[in-house]
């Protein structure tokens, strides 16, 4: 390590002490002397045309270099829409200021693509393009790693991408999506040998005819392949194992040609890296955004994961992941595509943990309302998913495209808890076990025409969706003091089994009647309607043999249905650089519920307006201001008036004379993308706040809990703001970024009024180099801050996170990476936690092989735990997580 810190030094002095430079600088000048911003400029050496540096103008069309003096370049300037233009230019030791450099106007743009495929990043209108290996330093093994590396790029621990701030909803890889464009599966598959650049995709339609209609301002990317890689398979087969146990298989294999594309991933393993997680699997939506929030419209339809903890699936005691899928997209003829993908995955989990629990408002029966709660929790969740598209696009002006998305899968979560409450001088061991085999089946269709400039569309979709939770609890202690009469006294079994099936029809129509190219209105109308069909038993005994208790509130069904019929209008415009997009849609709704025997039929009416306001002040520069007025309804689960088994101490009962909430939501965001100096800088506020307020309010029976619906008398408001700032030098870069969010929620605690606040607060500071023959480092630290407070009780926990990571390229053939991470969590003033992680890899490759060795130690400190924190509608947690021990493996890679 010491030598290796030497190493690195004299690589930063180096750097430091490199050669005498001068300044070249100039302006580039188009029509009328206007400066061209982002046109693009590239340094060559004059003696062998290898590229000495890049890089693009400002606002004002100005470039600045630092060239080594006594040195003979070559300046290659090329801007869209006019000629390129060479100069040769020989420097001596002063700086140089080449003042106006006028370019001519020129439609035939073939010219120009030489000089454009020589730039390391190029900008053609909304497409942003990086070349992959102007970035990389053969460290790389996957996508993630290239994209790291890209300015105003971010990739999170479970793969999703953001640039510049803004998520990005889509992958292609040459133009055609790559698993549903799912972020998660590309960044963590892709190899990175394989990509020859990076496109951002900005205000993303794939929507030929509303092409610069939408104002959604989507972000997409795709991949360009290196022409090696097309027309024939490639990919990587992998496989590790170690001791104790341990064994790590994956496989990648991709076929792209100009009409089809098939893509293959497998993996298996038990080393904590879960290729598809169970949150993985509700987050997947098939790409289909329901059309009714497009309206305002927002309704909690049945949420796949009720009922199921998703578990911490990388930081477990023991992950089993297994995980198999495959893509395709087919072009048999020009305006004609198929595409689609089957994917299958099987996770067993094993989490033992520690939870400290503070009950809000607990403390008003006079004790301190602290639970102690060790969990022993076993997951296994099988899923399947499929979805089949066909797009057909006979000319520029007609859209049809027809999709089928469907899932299903077979869950089962099995806890052996310890409970204590010392101030009630109480403790019970119970057991519970949950399964369910939910399916869905989304089916989707749309039409958009242009009828001269104008558009017509249709879009239509259906969703089916079926649940059957079954949860069984065995309790040493009676669990619940009413409303439970047990005929068992010596073991107290329950027994729940729920059925929903749920069904929902969506139409719309629109038509955009454009009067010029920067003015035109959008007229829709549609309804969407839903159906829910509920059935909940609670039984003494167990799964097999069960009898049903005798109170009529233990056993419901439910006929509920939602229809909501809406019409709208909105006007863009653009005025030179402002974009000014109001609307409104007006609603109305009717709600019915049929349960016990009576039936109940409500009526609401709303008008949701909404707005868009756009500064553009030049390409690279914006500013967003965004208003909508939204109405939230909740499904048959938050209706039926009977009790439900929440968990080992609490219950659930509905409320069918809930209100819905209105919803007002205002964000600003701004962009600031400087490829002049190569500085990015985005930040944004957003606000929302909920009027009557769908909140849970709590009862409390001694220290078990009875929840109930209701619409709060206050509001429930949301401040959040973000901000970055990045900026990036040959081999340098800095990068900060701040998060934080202020949460009010209001409910009731024993008929009080309560107020839960939480204040997050997240800080990061990174350093890191990307040398090509000395050592490469990246520090990072972290700083987050969660208050919360609710009825007397507040708590802060904090936490101070470190991490270094180091890696080496040496002697051509090996790589060396580490990394390491440290935590200081707790309390200010109070219990502190340290716990750290190190691990570390090295990799043999001789050069030009296909072949790939390793040496992997992964939690060489033998860390046992981590901990983490967090706030719901009625209590304080602290938990204390068992992670996977230390272990090492050997592997072995073979490049396709």
């Amino acid at each position: 390590m010491k030598n290796l810190l030497y190493t690195f030094s004299f690589a930063l002095l180096g750097f430091i002490g490199q050669a005498q430079n001068v300044e070249l600088t100039g302006r580039i000048i188009g029509a009328e002397e206007a400066g061209l911003e982002m046109a693009n400029v590239l340094v060559l050496d004059a003696k062998d045309s290898s590229m000495v540096t890049y890089g693009f103008t400002n606002s004002a069309g100005q470039f600045r270099f630092k060239v080594e003096a006594n040195k003979s370049v070559i300046l290659k300037m090329s801007y869209l829409g006019y000629q390129p233009k060479e100069l040769l230019i020989k420097l001596n030791e002063e700086d140089r200021d080449l003042g106006k450099i006028p370019l001519v106007e020129d439609n035939e743009l073939l010219n120009q693509v030489e000089i454009v495929e020589e730039m390391p990043i190029m900008i053609s209108g909304d497409t942003i393009s990086y070349k992959a290996d102007a970035f990389t330093n053969g460290e790389e093994q996957k996508l993630e790693n290239i994209l790291e590396k890209l300015p105003g790029f971010e990739v999170d621990d479970d793969g999703q991408v953001t640039v510049e701030g803004k998520p990005v909803e889509k992958v292609l890889v040459e133009g055609k999506e790559f698993f549903d464009g799912d972020t998660k599966v590309a960044t963590k598959n892709i190899p990175a040998d394989a990509i020859d650049k990076v496109q951002v995709l900005r205000n993303y339609e794939e929507i030929s005819p509303l092409q610069g209609l939408s104002s959604d301002d989507r972000v997409a990317l795709n991949i360009k392949l290196k022409e090696g890689k097309k027309n024939l398979w490639f990919g990587d087969a992998e496989a590790k194992v170690g001791d104790p146990s341990r064994y790590y298989a994956h496989s990648n294999a991709f076929y792209y040609s100009p009409k089809a594309s098939f893509n293959f991933i497998g993996d298996v393993n038990n080393i904590g890296r879960s290729a598809f997680t169970a949150r993985d699997y509700f987050r997947f939506s098939g790409g289909l955004r329901r059309l009714s929030s497009r309206s305002g419209f927002n309704f909690n339809f049945a949420q796949d994961d009720l009922g199921i903890p998703l578990g911490q699936n990388n930081r477990a005691d023991e992950v089993i992941g297994r995980f198999g899928a495959a893509n395709f997209s087919y072009n048999p003829r020009k305006d004609l595509t198929l595409s689609g993908f089957v994917i299958g995955s099987n996770n067993d989990v094993t989490s033992p943990y520690t939870t400290t629990r503070t009950y809000i408002g607990l403390d008003s029966t006079g004790t301190s309302g602290v639970e102690q709660l060790v969990t022993e929790n076993q997951q296994q969740a099988t899923a399947a998913l499929a979805k089949f598209s066909a797009t057909y696009e006979p000319s520029e002006g007609m859209y049809f495209n027809y999709d089928i998305f469907l899932k299903i899968s077979d869950q089962t979560n099995i806890q052996n808890l310890y409970s204590t409450f010392s101030d009630f001088g109480f403790s019970n061991n119970l057991a519970s076990q949950e399964t369910k085999r939910p399916w869905s089946v989304d089916q989707s269709l749309e039409f958009f025409k242009n009828i001269g400039d104008d558009v017509f569309a249709v879009e239509l979709q259906h969703q089916r969706k079926f649940q059957d939770p079954i949860f069984a609890m065995q309790s040493q202690q009676q669990p619940f003091l009413f409303p439970f009469v047990f005929s068992d006294t010596n073991s107290y079994d329950i027994v729940q089994t729920r059925e929903v099936f749920s069904e929902s029809i969506e139409g719309r129509t629109s038509y955009y009647w454009v009067l010029n190219g920067n003015n035109h209105f959008e007229f829709n109308a549609g309804s969407v309607y839903n159906t829910q069909d509920y059935s909940n038993r609670l039984a003494e005994g167990s799964v097999s043999d069960a009898s049903e208790f005798n109170d009529p509130n233990l056993q419901n069904d439910v006929d509920f249905a939602l229809l909501d019929g809406f019409a709208g209008m909105h006007y863009k415009t653009k005025i030179g650089k402002l974009t000014f997009r109001p609307g409104f849609n007006y609603h109305y709704y009717q709600v019915r519920d049929q349960q016990a025997g009576a039936e109940d039929l409500r009526d609401f009416q709303a008008l949701l307006p909404d707005a868009l306001l756009s500064y553009e002040f030049s390409s690279s520069k914006n500013l967003d201001l965004r208003y909508n007025m939204s109405a939230q309804f909740n499904d048959v689960n938050q209706i039926m008036d009977g009790i439900i088994l929440r968990s080992y101490n609490s219950l659930f009962t509905g409320n069918d004379s809930l209100n819905f909430a209105r919803i007002h939501n205002v964000s600003l965001f701004y962009r600031d993308f400087n490829l002049f100096n190569f500085t990015t800088i985005f930040g944004g506020v957003n606000y929302s706040r909920s009027l009557d307020p769908i909140n849970n309010a709590v009862q409390y029976f001694g220290f078990q809990q009875v929840f109930n619906p209701i619409n709060a008398v206050g509001y429930n408001e949301n401040i959040s703001a973000f901000g970055s700032w990045s900026k990036k030098w040959k081999w340098i870069r800095l990068d900060s970024r701040v998060n934080l969010s202020y949460n009010t929620v209001e409910n009731e605690v024993n008929d009080r009024v309560n107020t839960n606040n939480t204040f997050t607060q997240n800080y990061r500071a990174e350093f890191g180099t990307n040398f090509n023959k000395y050592p490469n480092i990246e520090l990072r630290y972290s700083f987050s801050q969660n208050d919360y407070s609710g009825a007397a009780n507040n708590q802060v926990f904090t936490n101070h996170s470190p991490r270094l990571e180091l890696s080496y390229v040496f002697f051509s053939d090996f790589v060396w990476r580490a990394d390491y991470s440290y935590n200081n969590y707790g309390n200010p003033g109070g219990i502190r936690t340290v716990y750290d992680f190190l691990n570390s890899s090295l990799e043999y490759r001789k050069k030009d092989s296909k072949w790939v060795f390793s040496l992997e130690g992964l939690n060489l400190l033998n860390t046992t735990f981590i901990r983490e924190d967090g706030l719901s509608a009625n209590l304080i947690s602290t938990t204390s997580y068992n992670v996977l021990p230390r272990y090492v493996l050997l592997g072995v890679r073979y490049d396709l």
